[in-house]
C-alpha cells in the first residue's frame, strides 16, 4: 500500500495542487512557512480525518475561500479517500464530509484506510504534556490498526458519559446508587478491552531494539474492576465523575530510570518522542502485516550522526515523506536514492 497521488483544493496555502508520488522516499525542502508541513498535515488528515495542528477545522481552509478539499489516491488496494471541509453558512448543510471510494463514512470507519505515523517537532508535548495528550498519541496508532479497539474506545466514552450523568443525579438526590450497576458492568467490560490492548502495545515496544537510546515506556494503568469502582462510589458521587479506568491511564518515558518529563533535556525529550513514534510504526506494521506511511517533519536537525543513520535505515522500509528546511543534515547516500521536491510559495518543482 502506498499513496500515489495527493490533490488539494483551497487547503492552507494551496489553491490547487496535484502531486504524484512513487515508492522512493520523498523529501520536501524549502524555507519555513512555504507549505512543507501543510502537505504532511494533508496526508495525515486522510489517515485519521482530523488535523493535529488546529482545534477549529475552518483554519485549514485557504483565506477567502469557502471550502477545502483533500483527496488521496492509494495503490494496492486501489482506494480513493476524500476529506471535504466547509465554512458554516446558511446554505451549507454540513461542516465536514469524509468519503472512501465515493461513499460517506463515519470517522470510525474512515480511520485505517491509510495507516500512517507522523512526527512533528511539537510532538515533544507527548513527553512534557498532560496524561490526556499521552493517551491521545497512544490511541492515534492503536485505533488505525485495530477495529475492535476503535469500537471499544468509542463505546467506553459513551458509557462513561452516561455513568457520570447517573453519578450527578445521585449527588442531586434524583437517582439511587443501584442505578449505577448496569453502567459499571458495561464500563468494566469495555475498559478491560482497552487496557489489554494498551498493555500489549507497551510490552511489544519495550522489547524492541533501542538504537536511539535505552528509553523505556512505562504503562501506568488505572486498573478498572467492579470492586474498585464500588470502593470509590462515595468519592465519585461527590465529584460526579468516574475516578478510575482507561480514561485516567498514563505512561512515563524513562531513560536510565529518569522520567524524561522532569529530568530530560530538550534533546533527550525530542529523541524519546521520535523513538516512541518509530516504535508505533513497528507495532502497526506487526498488526497490519504491511508497513504504514511514515511522515517526518524536521527530523534530522537535532540528531547526531549515528541516530541519523538509524532513521535513514527505517525510512527505506516503507513509503516515507520528509519535510526539511535544508538538506545538509541528511546523509548523502540517502539523498541519492530519494526524490527531492523544492517548495516555494506553495509551488513545487523537482530537483
Amino acid at each position: 500500500m502506498f499513496l500515489k497521488k495527493l490533490e488539494l483544493t483551497n487547503f492552507r496555502n494551496y489553491t490547487n495542487l496535484s502531486l504524484d508520488f512513487d515508492q522512493r522516499p520523498t523529501i520536501l525542502v524549502g524555507n519555513n512557512a512555504v507549505g512543507k508541513s501543510n502537505l504532511l498535515e494533508a496526508i495525515y488528515l486522510l489517515s485519521i480525518s482530523k488535523s493535529l495542528r488546529v482545534d477549529i477545522e475552518d483554519e485549514l481552509i485557504k483565506e477567502g475561500e469557502e471550502f477545502a478539499r483533500v483527496e488521496g489516491f492509494l495503490a494496492d488496494p486501489e482506494t480513493e479517500l476524500l476529506v471535504l471541509i466547509n465554512r458554516p453558512t446558511d446554505e451549507v448543510t454540513f461542516r465536514k464530509k469524509i468519503m472512501v471510494n465515493g461513499i460517506s463514512k463515519r470517522t470510525v470507519d474512515f480511520i485505517g484506510n491509510l495507516p500512517a505515523v507522523i512526527f512533528y517537532p511539537s510532538d515533544i508535548n507527548m513527553v512534557t504534556g498532560t496524561p490526556s495528550l499521552r493517551r491521545w498519541h497512544l490511541d492515534l496508532s492503536l485505533a488505525q490498526v485495530d477495529t475492535q479497539y476503535k469500537k471499544s474506545l468509542t463505546l467506553y466514552e459513551q458509557i462513561l458519559t452516561n455513568r457520570n450523568r447517573v453519578l450527578k443525579r445521585i449527588r442531586e438526590g434524583q437517582s439511587q446508587v443501584d442505578e449505577l450497576k448496569f453502567w459499571t458492568d458495561e464500563l468494566v467490560e469495555k475498559g478491560k478491552e482497552i487496557s489489554d490492548k494498551r498493555l500489549e502495545f507497551f510490552q511489544f515496544i519495550n522489547q524492541l531494539e533501542k538504537p536511539l537510546g535505552e528509553f523505556k515506556f512505562e504503562y501506568k494503568q488505572s486498573l478498572i474492576t467492579v470492586e474498585r469502582l464500588n470502593e470509590t462510589n462515595g468519592r465519585e458521587v461527590a465529584a460526579a465523575a468516574t475516578l478510575i479506568g482507561p480514561h485516567r491511564d498514563d505512561f512515563e518515558v524513562l531513560l536510565d530510570g529518569r522520567n524524561m518529563a522532569h529530568f530530560g533535556s530538550r534533546g533527550e525529550q525530542r529523541t524519546a518522542t521520535l523513538a516512541f513514534k518509530l516504535s508505533q510504526l513497528e507495532y502497526m506494521a506487526k498488526i497490519l502485516g504491511k508497513r504504514p506511511i511514515l511522515l517526518l517533519d524536521d527530523v534530522f536537525s537535532e540528531l547526531d550522526a549515528s541516530h541519523r543513520a538509524h532513521v535513514v535505515e527505517i525510512v527505506n522500509k516503507q513509503q516515507t515523506i520528509i519535510a526539511t528546511v535544508e538538506l545538509e543534515n541528511i546523509p548523502k547516500q540517502f539523498l541519492d536514492s530519494a526524490r527531492i521536491l523544492r517548495i516555494e510559495d506553495g509551488k513545487i518543482k523537482e530537483d
